[in-house]
């Protein structure tokens, strides 16, 4: 990466008074020639003044081509204080200063110097005149560079005060100005920018211990974020790590009840231990399967294949799954599905496992002989997926209504200790939240509802 650096940038400028003060003293050394009939040396005036013209306008591109910038590759365009003072200000005095320069070099040529004393004077003109001519050049390059050379003048801020005034916009004072500020960093930070900072050096007064209170507020939420962050890693971690080494001793464990019950045995306790070995081996690994799905839904290592579904279809393959369930329990299946195709965007896989659960905790834990809807309709542009069904037992650990049924191990029922994990709905509820979809657990009485809503696309 080439840098321009200060060095080259300052032998540039000094390369362009060069040759400024050649072009210039040549020209007067060539006028100096006619008025005293010295023509022999006019073609070596001519011939400097040329160079002089030539190398001036090649230093000119060359400074406003690295006006602004410090390498080849960075584009950033970096301001100097002079830069500050207004777009229009800055031509009128430049504008000024060229005229003034002229004046001044016409009135050298009026004056009867000698040849010598015509070149000193001409040449010390030229060179302090073109100093102030860089510096103007130079900010007025890096303005049009930046886009700031109309935005940044006298003219366009009247007529954005006038603007606002048309408009009756409010002219706040310095004062509300930080104030706003300060409200819209709260904003920004409770709407989870935790990143929003405020520099306190652009406030004043009391609005600058608020400022520094506010990013002390935006720290200590980062940092709280983080630890939560740390110990929701630890716990997910710990839940992987210990699911597998369960596996191993557990994979033994089914596999040696497998080998017991092809043994004929005669003593029926036998038989009835293996039955519960085998019974309790299976809900254990069904238990650590749920632990380590709820561990990467956690910690967001799920892959998603998202793409557009068509809700309808999938409720009623999945219905279709559970007609036997349903049947052998005595429950019937009401359905309230639109004939047409609803499309959503999930992923299939994940959205069939959260709907199953659901209509597998239905045909578990659903009366005898009762009824379960199932419905889906559109709403504001949402589809909306409900299943209700009545509890055969009383769901008495919600009847306060201080339980969430979708934590992890909360289980509806306190009968309910022989099946499942408890995991269930949680999992259900986080594969559906990082699809974008929204679940809800309703309870009223005996009467258990589900909702899942996605947007329709």
């Amino acid at each position: 990466m080439k840098q321009y650096t200060i060095g080259k940038k300052a032998a540039v400028i000094v390369v362009h008074q060069l040759c400024m003060v050649l072009m210039v003293t040549g020209v007067y050394a060539t006028g100096y020639a006619f008025r005293h009939e010295a023509h022999g040396n006019i073609d070596i005036y001519t011939l400097i003044s040329l160079a002089g013209l030539v190398g001036s306008f090649v230093s000119l591109a060359y400074m406003a081509n690295v006006a602004g910038r410090k390498s080849e590759d960075d584009y950033t365009i970096y301001y100097l204080p002079i830069d500050r003072i207004y777009s229009d200000v800055l031509l009128v005095v430049f504008t000024l200063l060229m005229v003034f320069m002229g004046k001044v070099i016409s009135g050298v040529k009026n004056q009867h110097f000698d040849y010598a004393s015509l070149i000193m004077t001409a040449g010390t003109f030229t060179f302090l005149f073109d100093l102030a001519f860089i510096i103007f050049y130079q900010s007025i390059v890096r303005k049009i560079k930046g886009n700031i050379l109309c935005t940044h003048s006298l003219l366009y801020k009247g007529y954005e005060l006038q603007k606002r005034v048309i408009e009756k916009k409010d002219i706040h004072t310095q004062k509300t100005k930080e104030i706003m500020r300060i409200q819209e960093a709260l904003e920004a930070i409770s709407e989870g920018a935790l990143d929003t900072t405020l520099n306190v050096n652009e406030f004043h007064g009391q609005q600058k211990k608020v400022a520094e209170a506010v990013n002390h507020i935006r720290q200590g939420l980062m940092s709280s974020v983080n630890e939560s962050l740390k110990n929701e890693k630890l716990k997910a971690d710990l839940i992987t790590n210990v699911s597998h080494d369960i596996k191993t001793p557990l994979t033994s464990i089914v596999n040696y009840v497998d080998l017991l019950k092809r043994e004929n045995l005669d003593n029926e306790n036998a038989k009835y231990y293996i039955h519960v070995l085998e019974d309790k081996s299976q809900r254990l690994k069904q238990l650590t399967e749920d632990l380590v799905e709820t561990s990467k839904i956690t910690s967001g290592n799920v892959k998603l294949n998202m793409q557009k579904l068509d809700l309808v279809e999938l409720l009623y393959q999945t219905g279709g799954e559970f007609n036997e369930r349903f049947e052998a329990r005595n429950l019937t299946i009401v359905t309230k599905i639109p004939s047409e195709q609803i499309f959503i965007y999930a992923d299939g896989r994940q959205l069939y496992r959260s709907i199953e659960n659901l209509y597998t905790n239905a045909a578990k834990y659903a009366l005898e002989n009762t009824r379960v809807y199932v419905e889906l309709e559109k709403a504001d542009k949402k589809a909306v997926f409900t299943i209700k069904n009545v509890s055969k037992n009383e769901l008495d650990i919600v009847s306060d209504g201080n339980v969430d049924l979708t934590e992890r191990f909360v289980r509806g029922e306190r009968s309910r200790t022989t099946e499942g994990s408890g995991l269930g709905l949680s999992i259900a509820k986080n594969l559906t939240h990082l699809m974008g979809g929204k679940f809800e657990i309703k309870v009223d009485g005996d009467l258990f509802i589900a909702t899942i809503t996605y947007n329709i696309i």
